[in-house]
């Protein structure tokens, strides 16, 4: 019996073996692979559009000038002299007080979800904005802005529309009386039309447009 040539063909056997394990294993691994369906892509969180963002801004600050000096100014110049410190005062006393129901409950009347009264005016879940952070986006995926700028440049609006109501009576309203009147109407007008369409209801879901 030749024992060296009987180690040999044992080596030679051994080694085979141990390579056709290893490409069985590399066959295996790789149809494991190809059988993993590919994961999906994930999608990018929502972040701040900053172009968006500063046009707003801008945005807001022009329509604010457009009160506070112009029409204070311009209703200034029409009435007496007597009147004139008297009318300026009321384009800024409305800025302050649709200022401050706009903070409380006015966004959330023209821009929250009203559940079953929706179509009509919003709820109550964005008393003193609550929930919203300065994390949070506006349409998210869409414009991408700031809800706290965007309640801005929509409070910039609820603030000029009492102003111009303002110049109806001119010299012919008590200044009490004409923040009880703003007050209200604000509340009871302004942001249930607001609401309307911009915040979801009945007339957005319609179709119709206000630029």
């Amino acid at each position: 019996m030749n024992i060296p040539s009987t180690f040999k063909t044992t080596g030679r056997a051994t080694a085979l073996g141990a390579l056709a394990l290893t490409a069985l294993g590399t066959v295996a691994a790789f149809a494991q692979e190809a059988a993993a369906p590919a994961a999906a892509p994930a999608t990018p969180a929502p972040t701040l559009d900053t172009g968006n963002t500063a046009w707003m801004l801008t945005s807001t600050a022009l329509v604010l000038m457009m009160t506070i000096p112009g029409l204070a100014l311009f209703y200034g110049g029409m009435v007496r002299k007597k009147n004139v410190l008297a009318t300026i005062m009321q384009s800024f006393a409305i800025t302050c007080l649709v200022t401050v129901l706009w903070f409380m409950f006015g966004y959330s009347l023209a821009f929250s979800d009203g559940g079953s009264t929706n179509a009509y005016v919003g709820g109550f879940s964005k008393f003193f904005h609550h929930g919203i952070t300065t994390a949070t986006l506006w349409l998210p995926g869409v414009a991408n802005i700031p809800e706290f700028v965007f309640s801005m440049f929509q409070l910039t609006f609820a603030i000029i529309t009492p102003a111009l109501i303002a110049g109806a009576f001119a010299e012919r309203m008590k200044f009490s009386a004409l923040l009880i009147f703003m007050g209200l109407w604000l509340v009871f007008v302004y942001a249930p039309i607001a609401h309307w369409v911009w915040g979801g209801g009945f007339l957005g879901s319609a179709g119709v447009l206000d630029f």
